[in-house]
Parts: C-alpha cells; sequence; structure tokens
C-alpha cells in the first residue's frame, strides 16, 4: 500500500503541464558521529501545498510523508525504530552505523511540482585515546635531541595532527623532533592536537622537564650502580688480604711438637657509606646508610726459640 501512495504521488507530480528541479548547489555534507544521531535539514521552496515527501538512501525510499505528517511510513524495516521525522518534515537518524553513510535525496511532491534536496553524510568515530611517544637523547655537552610522535587509539579515524607552540602552530603532522640547550632556560611548552570532523583531542608538556628527566635517570643509576659496585670491590680486597694472610700462615714453620703455633687475631674493618642522594627508583636498604663488613685476619707468630738457642745468648 505504501509503495502504491509513493508511485501515485509521484505520476500526480509528473501529470501535464507539471515540472521535475533540482537544486542547483552541490550536494549539503553532513558529519555524523558513530553511535549518535544526526539530522538533514530541510528548507524548500515550494510555495504551493506539499502532496508528500520521500526520503531516499541510495536511491532506496527509506520514510514517506504524506500531507498528514502523522502518517508517516518507514519503508525500510531495518531502520523502524532509528528514523524520526522532526520539525519542518527534516529526517532525523538515530543510532548511526558505518552503513548510514552514503548519498540522501529528499523528493518533495506539490501539485504542480517535484523538487529534490540531496545530502551527502559521512560517519566517524570520536577520537580516542591520545598518546605522545618520545625518544630522548642526551649528548655530552648537555644538549638534548627528542622525537615526538603523536598517535590516537584507531589509526582510522581520520585524524590529523599538529603541533604548537604558544598557540601557534609550528608543524601540520604527527613526527616532530626538537633541540634544547642547557643554556635556553625558557620553558615552552608543546602541545599536540588531533582533529577528525567530529572531534579533537590535545595533549601538552614542556620539553624542558622530558630532558632534565632523562638526565636525572642516568644520574641516579650511576648512584646505584655505585651503591653496588663499591661494597662488592671492597669484598673482593678484604677476601684476598684475608687468603693472602692464611697463606704466609700455611708456609710458616711449625714448632718442635710439630703443631702449627697459635697466631694471634687482627679484625679488620671496613665501611661502606651510601650516597644521601634522593632518587625515584627504589633500592632496598637498611635502616642506616652505611654497611659494616668485618673480616678477621689470622697473623702467624715468630717462631719460639729453643731452650739451647736462649743458653747459647746467655753465655
Amino acid at each position: 500500500m505504501i509503495w502504491l501512495l509513493q508511485f501515485l504521488s509521484l505520476l500526480s507530480g509528473l501529470g501535464p503541464g507539471n515540472t521535475v528541479s533540482q537544486t542547483q548547489a552541490p550536494p549539503l555534507l553532513v558529519d555524523g558521529v558513530l553511535g549518535e544521531s544526526v539530522t538533514f535539514p530541510l528548507k524548500f521552496s515550494a510555495k504551493e501545498e506539499i502532496q508528500s515527501i520521500t526520503w531516499l538512501h541510495n536511491r532506496t525510499s527509506i520514510i514517506f510523508i504524506p500531507k498528514d505528517a502523522a502518517q508517516s511510513q518507514v519503508t525500510d524495516p531495518k531502520r523502524k525504530d532509528r528514523l524520526k521525522v522532526i520539525q519542518s518534515s527534516s529526517l532525523q537518524i538515530n543510532n548511526l552505523t558505518m552503513a548510514d553513510s552514503g548519498p540522501y535525496r529528499a523528493q518533495i511532491s506539490t501539485a504542480t511540482s517535484v523538487e529534490m534536496y540531496d545530502y551527502n553524510l559521512s560517519i566517524f568515530r570520536r577520537l580516542r585515546n591520545l598518546q605522545v611517544a618520545n625518544h630522548t637523547q642526551l649528548f655530552e655537552n648537555g644538549s638534548c635531541e627528542i622525537q615526538l610522535t603523536c598517535s590516537v587509539e584507531n589509526p582510522n579515524d581520520h585524524a590529523s595532527f599538529r603541533w604548537q607552540v604558544a598557540g601557534n602552530t609550528i608543524l601540520e603532522e604527527a613526527n616532530l623532533t626538537i633541540f634544547w640547550e642547557p643554556k635556553d632556560s625558557s620553558e615552552e611548552t608543546y602541545t599536540c592536537i588531533a582533529k577528525n570532523p567530529v572531534s579533537n583531542l590535545s595533549f601538552s608538556f614542556s620539553v624542558q622537564s622530558l630532558c632534565k628527566g632523562v638526565f636525572n635517570e642516568k644520574s641516579q643509576l650511576s648512584v646505584i650502580l655505585c651503591s653496588i659496585l663499591v661494597p662488592s670491590l671492597i669484598c673482593i680486597v678484604v677476601s684476598l688480604i684475608v687468603w693472602k694472610k692464611k697463606k704466609v700462615a700455611a708456609e710458616a714453620p711449625r714448632g718442635p711438637s710439630g703443631n702449627e703455633p697459635a697466631r694471634p687475631e687482627n679484625t679488620v674493618y671496613a665501611q661502606v657509606t651510601h650516597p644521601n642522594t634522593k632518587t625515584e627508583i627504589p633500592i632496598p636498604m637498611k635502616n642506616n646508610d652505611s654497611s659494616t663488613i668485618y673480616s678477621t685476619i689470622c697473623q702467624p707468630k715468630q717462631p719460639i726459640p729453643s731452650r739451647a738457642t736462649v743458653l747459647d745468648n746467655i753465655v
């Protein structure tokens, strides 16, 4: 029945003396957001009473609006719950999908003419999760090179990128390389802006903070290495001393009884003090800032003289 009404309406509009006109302007470009709503505004110039309006998508009827708009009928079953006629017979589509993109046409029929208005709908996703990856390199003279790359969660979201400093655009692409000198004390803020037809995101940061952060990390690494290597080196030295003392004791002459003489014991103390440097990298340490290493070294006594030797000395 609905198709018959549309067919009869079109025939009445194409009767003797009737004309068909199409707006000379190019199709109106409309951007929609995936999952949201979009409206095709309808402003027709017909001076006569409107008999009917038919909305088409890809040349296929999706909704038919008779003279009494309350009697509108959705002719596309797949969109039955998503199409809505609002003020001035404009068309609203809810819960947009990618399949909704493409050309649309409003066909307005009066008693003597048919007017057509064209639209083109593009569907986009809102940008999400803007990220800025950086690779920072420090040189011996203290200068710093930073390579920056902007990206969004979905690379197919038609995003364009640009970089700004103090509100001025310096580059319109995702990659940026910056050189920073220590003598340059200005705290310039760089901003990456990602944009597509339905949304935009931005992320700002200080380049100087990135360079200083890398410098601090390297300094902290040096402190950590020192705190590990120095105690280890001391332990090795002490161990060598103990080993040497034991070797000397083993090679010393034995007493008349054949037993090794008693040897005095000496204690060597070695203290290692960790640099009192604040670092963000947790280092397991004891409550105090120093560690003490104890080692016992045995030294051989001098050979005990025999009785005959003592008598000879007396004589």
